[in-house]
């Protein structure tokens, strides 16, 4: 009987012993840290191009919401207006881009078409013949229409940085920040025209430094 106790305090002895080495093997187990640590990283690393896609995302809606107020307050205007479906086809654009931000798949970019930004160019030659010559330094204002031309301008440019990265990570085609950048002077040209439609006149400011340059 006493045989029997020693043999069994013998098994449960080193079965603890085993258990115990167990465990320590595999807090130390450079392949279970190392693989806790890439998991910890791809999960960084894929909370941040969330963030990047989030930001771009409400950019681009925040920029298509300004140009369709502006397109309502041209609409509303006594005077005619002749850029409000060109307003129109931008927001579609805008649309188009947005829905290709939030499905976008690394390795698979879809291509945006540079017909869109060739539009635009020939909209601001266009408008740009009707026009006095450009001063560098415009207040912001002449109208409803034109003052809120002039803050989708500075809302283009923000939608325009957050899309850098998107393209830098293979998410969006270099295209589409060529579109943004020609879209920015498109809305500065179509500002102005919404000025003159208005029979508003624009507001130039010339710095102190250029002034004192000339005196």
């Amino acid at each position: 009987m006493e045989l029997a106790r020693n043999l069994w305090r013998r098994s449960l002895f080193a079965y603890k012993s085993n258990m115990q080495m167990s465990i320590r093997n595999s807090l130390i187990n450079p392949s279970n840290i190392n693989s806790d640590t890439t998991s910890e990283s791809l999960n960084v690393e894929s909370k941040l191009k969330n963030k990047k896609v989030e930001i771009a995302l409400g950019a681009t809606e925040e920029l298509s919401s300004y140009i369709g107020l502006a397109r309502e307050f041209a609409t509303d205007s006594k005077e005619v207006h002749p850029y409000i479906e060109k307003l129109r086809r931008i927001q579609m654009i805008l649309l188009d881009l947005h829905y290709t931000i939030k499905k976008a798949v690394p390795g698979k970019t879809n291509l945006f078409e540079n017909r869109h930004t060739q539009d635009l160019d020939e909209w601001i030659m266009e408008y740009s013949k009707q026009l006095p010559p450009h001063e560098d330094y415009i207040i912001p204002g002449g109208g409803k229409a034109c003052a809120s031309l002039h803050i989708a301008r500075t809302i283009c440019k923000k939608v325009e940085d957050s899309v850098i990265p998107l393209i830098n990570n293979g998410l969006l085609d270099k295209e589409a920040q060529i579109y943004l950048k020609r879209l920015t002077d498109f809305l500065l040209t179509t500002s102005r025209m919404a000025a003159k439609c208005d029979n508003r006149s624009e507001n130039i400011y010339i710095p102190r430094g250029e002034v004192s340059k000339h005196e």
